[in-house]
């Protein structure tokens, strides 16, 4: 009888390391077509942007983009010193505005981590 249980036992177990490989593998494959798909979407944006691919990339309005640059003009104007990507990094262009992408990300990383 106790054979019986032990091998009843082995084959629960077995089955049970199956489904929970077959689950991860699937998970692992899920992530992976996730980051490729971000890699993507990512390697199609310009490498300097307008506002108007700014906000796509970001995925918010122009206006917020605006008024961003604006709030930061003014506490930058209170400040003697600042972290460099504390601020939205811009270029200006004979009067037109300019982001670098990896600025942007730099940004994005920086207000990420110091968040209030």
């Amino acid at each position: 009888m106790k054979q019986i249980t032990y091998l009843i036992s082995a084959v629960i177990l077995g089955v049970a390391l199956v489904i929970s490989a077959f689950i991860f593998s699937n998970s692992i494959s899920g992530a992976m077509s996730d980051i490729n798909s971000l890699e993507t979407s990512t390697d199609s944006t310009p490498e300097v942007m307008t506002t108007t691919q700014l906000s796509e990339y970001l995925q918010i309005n122009e206006q917020s983009i605006e008024y961003i640059i604006k709030i930061d003009g003014i506490e930058k104007s209170k400040l003697t010193s600042y972290d460099t990507y504390r601020f939205l990094p811009y270029l200006e262009i004979q009067g037109q505005v300019r982001f670098l992408k990896e600025e942007i990300d730099k940004w994005l990383e920086y207000k990420n981590h110091n968040q209030w």
